[in-house]
């Protein structure tokens, strides 16, 4: 089975409080607050012990997260997972990840976290991938 297969079945099959304390040893309640929009990090901590339970949206969020975050731990430490989250990355226009998951904004971070995983791109999202690229480099080519 594949990684990405791998921890998308562990993101909808794990209870809440699950991920939401593994997402707080891997990235720390802060990061983790940040990427889905919770203003209070010590929320993290609060949804890890089952204390409060977050919105839906939340939660979604939350689990979008945590199989970005778990494609990149089959490879990676979790030091480099948050410097890889907080880092520019010239696959999203040099943008940081959480950057792109706090605008909500998760489906090119986990295209990036699938190749920065070793993961070939399902040919679809391979040849819009190549699209907005050629585009962008038409676009400063052209400004040159």
């Amino acid at each position: 089975m594949a990684i990405r297969e791998e921890a998308h079945r562990a993101s909808v099959r794990l209870e809440f409080p699950l991920i939401a304390e593994k997402l707080q040893e891997t990235l720390g309640q802060r990061l983790t607050a940040y990427a889905v929009g919770v203003r209070d990090p010590k929320a993290i901590g609060k949804y890890a012990r089952a204390e409060t339970k977050p919105r839906e949206e939340t939660q979604a969020r939350m689990r979008e997260l945590y199989r970005i975050t778990q494609q990149l731990l089959s490879r990676e430490t979790a030091e480099t997972v948050r410097a890889w989250m907080i880092g520019s990355n010239p696959q999203l226009n040099d943008k940081a990840p959480i950057e792109l998951l706090h605008e909500e904004s998760s489906q090119p971070v986990a295209r990036a976290a699938q190749l920065e995983a070793g993961e070939p791109l399902a040919p679809s999202a391979r040849t819009a991938f190549q699209s907005v690229d050629q585009a962008a480099q038409t676009f400063i080519g052209a400004a040159a």
